[in-house]
């Protein structure tokens, strides 16, 4: 029984075994192509294949707005003033402390600027001047050599000027829009703190106004974020 149980199973194999060789031959001479492209890739070329990959998926997207930087800063200003009224000319001197805070306009190069001036009240006998303004303005800044760079900007201001002297008769209080421009300097002792210096100039736009113009001189820093 058991002769024959052998005898059966050596026969399936002898019918089975040529078939399967004839199938799998025919598989491969139909894919040849298959054989033909694989290649064989080492740990190291695979490993840096997936970093490059996981690269290319972590990098960020950058937009303008991310290098667009906020301006602040701190100034002592200096300002020689034209007034005239009744008929007369007066120039004055005073000073004080500037406040500024601006931006980039989507580039290091161009930004804008507001900023607030406040002289206080300067008085000699019984003539007192109050000075106050508000400034826009757009702003142009070129890299110089080392450290350096070179300011210039434009803009619009309006000047609050109280200006009396009973013994003369004279009382002056009013608000002037001006055009203004500005030249400087800037150090940059740091990536965020940069001091230097402006000379600006203010011309009303008004005909009429006491406060007809004015040469201003500043002492400023600068930090940016």
């Amino acid at each position: 029984m058991t002769s024959l149980k052998s005898s059966l199973f050596a026969g399936v194999l002898f019918l089975i075994l040529p078939s399967w060789t004839y199938a799998q031959s025919q598989s491969e001479d139909s894919h040849p192509q298959k054989r033909e492209d694989y290649q064989e890739v080492s740990y190291d070329d695979l490993l840096n294949e997936l970093t490059a990959k996981k690269t290319n998926l972590l990098s960020p997207t950058t937009s303008s707005f991310d290098e667009t930087r906020i301006h602040a800063g701190i100034g002592y200003v200096n300002t020689f003033t034209n007034i005239s009224t009744q008929q007369q000319n007066f120039n004055r001197y005073a000073n004080g402390i500037q406040l500024s805070v601006g931006m980039d306009l989507f580039s290091q190069q161009w930004y804008s600027e507001g900023t607030f001036r406040n002289y206080g009240m300067t008085s000699t006998g019984a003539e007192e001047m109050t000075l106050k303004d508000i400034d826009l303005r757009v702003g142009y800044r070129q890299k110089l050599e080392r450290i350096w760079d070179y300011t210039l900007s434009a803009g619009l201001s309006n000047r609050f000027l109280s200006f009396s002297d009973p013994n003369k008769s004279i009382s002056v209080n009013e608000n002037t829009p001006s055009l203004i421009v500005s030249t400087g300097f800037l150090a940059q002792l740091h990536k965020n703190i940069s001091i230097g210096g402006e000379i600006g100039a203010r011309s009303a736009l008004v005909s009429k106004a006491a406060d007809r113009n004015s040469f201003d001189l500043i002492f400023r820093m600068v930090t940016s974020l």
